[in-house]
This record gives C-alpha cells, sequence and structure tokens, in this order.
C-alpha cells in the first residue's frame, strides 16, 4: 500500500475494500461489454471509481490535471458535476481544471447571459487553472481503453465525480470553505435567526414527477416543528418560503407568519438559501447545492442524493425533532454571536 492511498485511508474518505472491489469487477465487465460490442454509454459513472483506485495505487500520477465535462440540464445538477469533480481532485491529489458552464436549462432571458450570470454567481474557476487549446483534453474513457496516452498538457474529463460523492458524502464538508470563498460569501448581522423554506413546485407535482414532490401539509409540519424548537431556544426566526405558483397555494404559510417568494430571480433564490440560518429543503438537487454551502441548521429530506453529517433529517410526516432542532439552534448562535440574516433582495418579504 503506498503513501497515496494511506493519505487516503485517513481522510473522511477512505476507500473501503468492497468499494474497490466493485470497481475492479465494474472495470472487467466495462471491457467484457466493450468486446461484445454492447452498449457502454450506462457505465460512465464508475470512471471516477476507477480514477481513485489508480490514484491511489500511484497508476495515476499525484498532481494529474481533471476536469468535467457537465451535463445540458438545470443549474442544481451542472454545479453538483464541478463541486463533486473539485471534491474529488482535493480528497485525491489530483489538480481541478475549470471547464466553464456552457448551457444551462431554464433559461430566464438571454441564454448566454444566464450562462454568464451562473458562472459568475459560483466562481468555481477563481483560483484555477481553465481549459483552453493549448490543453489536451482525454475522455477518461479514451485513457481507460489505451486510445489516449497521458501528457504534459494532458486534463482528464469526466462527466462528473458522484460515484464518489455520492458514497462519501462527507468529502464536501472539506470543501465547502473553499466553494463559500469562491462565491465570496460572508457573515452578515442580525438578531433574528433567518429560515429559507424551499418549496419545489413548476416541475412537479402529485401527478407529475411525483417521487420528488412533496405535500404542503408535510412542509407545514415541518415549519411548525421549528416554531416550536425557536420557543426552546428562546430566539426568533424569520420564515421564507421559496417556490412557484400563486399566493393563493400558499395561504397556510402567511398563515403561519411566512413571507412568500414566488417565482423570485433563480439568483436570488439560491443566495437566500445558502445565506439562511436554518435551510428547509426539498427534493431537489438546487436545495442540495444550497446545503452543501450552509453554514447553518440544515433540514433534510431524503431523496437521492444523500445527507452530510450534522443534517437533521425530517420524518415521513415532515415533523423534526423540536428538541434536537433546539440544541443545533443554540450551537450555531454560539458558534456565530451575531448570526447570519441574508439580506439580498430574495429575502425582502415578497407577497404580491
Amino acid at each position: 500500500m503506498n503513501n497515496a492511498f494511506k493519505q487516503v485511508e485517513l481522510t473522511v474518505h477512505k476507500l473501503k475494500y468492497r468499494h474497490v472491489l466493485a470497481s475492479e469487477l465494474r472495470r472487467a465487465w466495462y471491457f467484457f461489454k466493450l468486446l461484445a460490442r454492447q452498449n457502454v454509454g450506462t457505465d460512465k459513472n464508475f470512471f471516477t471509481s476507477d480514477a481513485a483506485v489508480k490514484l491511489s495505487r500511484g497508476v495515476l500520477p499525484q498532481g494529474v490535471k481533471i476536469t468535467c465535462s457537465g451535463r445540458a440540464d438545470g443549474i442544481g445538477m451542472q454545479a453538483l458535476t464541478r463541486m463533486s469533480t473539485i471534491s474529488f481532485a482535493k480528497a485525491f491529489g489530483a489538480t481541478y481544471v475549470h471547464s466553464p458552464f456552457t448551457d444551462i436549462d431554464h433559461s430566464d432571458g438571454d441564454p448566454e447571459e444566464w450562462v454568464s450570470s451562473w458562472e459568475r454567481f459560483f466562481n468555481f474557476g477563481k483560483g484555477e487553472e481553465v481549459v483552453t487549446d493549448r490543453h489536451s483534453v482525454i475522455d477518461y474513457a479514451d485513457y481507460l481503453t489505451g486510445k489516449e496516452k497521458l501528457t504534459e498538457n494532458s486534463v482528464l474529463r469526466f462527466q462528473q465525480c458522484w460515484y464518489f460523492t455520492r458514497r462519501y458524502p462527507n468529502s464536501f464538508l472539506d470543501v465547502r470553505d473553499l466553494f463559500r470563498k469562491k462565491m465570496g460569501l460572508s457573515e452578515q448581522p442580525g438578531d433574528t435567526l433567518s429560515v429559507a423554506v424551499h418549496v419545489r413546485r413548476g416541475d412537479v407535482g402529485q401527478e407529475s414527477n411525483s417521487l420528488r414532490f412533496t405535500p404542503n401539509s408535510k412542509i407545514l409540519q415541518t415549519i411548525k416543528c421549528l416554531k416550536e424548537a425557536a420557543a426552546l431556544a428562546n430566539t426568533r426566526l424569520s420564515i421564507a418560503v421559496f417556490s412557484q405558483g400563486s399566493k393563493d397555494d400558499f395561504q397556510e404559510f402567511v398563515e403561519l407568519g411566512c413571507s412568500l417568494h414566488l417565482d423570485t430571480d433563480a439568483l436570488d433564490t439560491l443566495r437566500g438559501l445558502i445565506e439562511s440560518d436554518i435551510l428547509v429543503m426539498s427534493k431537489s438537487s438546487f436545495s442540495y447545492v444550497a446545503a452543501l454551502y450552509n453554514n447553518g441548521v440544515v433540514i433534510y429530506e431524503p431523496t437521492f442524493n444523500p445527507a452530510l453529517d450534522g443534517w437533521l433529517i425530517k420524518s415521513p410526516d415532515g415533523s423534526v425533532d423540536p428538541k434536537l432542532v433546539a440544541d443545533r439552534i443554540k450551537k450555531h448562535i454560539a458558534q456565530s454571536p451575531a448570526p447570519a440574516l441574508a439580506k439580498s433582495a430574495a429575502m425582502t418579504p415578497v407577497i404580491a
């Protein structure tokens, strides 16, 4: 076992031997399918595990440059591609080279400006080398099969590194401060704890994409638990609900004292979720990205992206233990004597 693997074992990303074995078996299956001329398009997710094993064993050199091609969907999933690749690079001693966003769905206005706005917002390329024409970008599949060899100018390209981060989600904890620094986040003083509740609507419903839909009743139950927790912690809450739709669809939230932020600018919405003291997630990558940046109390709703240590998990009915939340609130206040109160435009009450 070489020094590189020992270093990995001492981190939260320790490669479990069953994952090493699974990677070896998956590699054998991949080459069998190639020989049999079968479709290998669905096998690309194992590339990250293969690279992790190679880096651990010294087959790939420490410092090898990697990037990600990303995807062609919404900003949540696209941001996660970069975040997972940065996390993987930091964990295994590779060098992240940034590939800027090129195409992001759900454009709000001019598509090019939409992409540029998100590139500036996340600022993943800050302090990093950026892919240019002088690089020799090699898809990992071509490296794996020997079609391409590494040179001094080579950059290995993955679509994303979720195979790693979904098995070792706490790896994100080691790069959260880096992500926040790139975004330029700072703490804002305030005497009221800000709560951001993300309610996913628009592309989900009881009859459409229902696995990612959460009814109002369960979210209201979460809010009631938070209000009880605030009373136990002897603090005040300012609760903002971020969603899409009409005010009539959220009247019960207003009756609980929440402010509504409906169909607001997506960048302001994400910043509001990130900068909140308490974040109530929905079943979405957009929420997940916000939670990875958030330095406060995170209330997680089980979905395909795994929870990190420290996140509080909702029960199936939406409830969360008020006493446990109160303890986390007290800890958050103790760590931040002047707790953050988001000042962005997205946090200004809008109930129109």
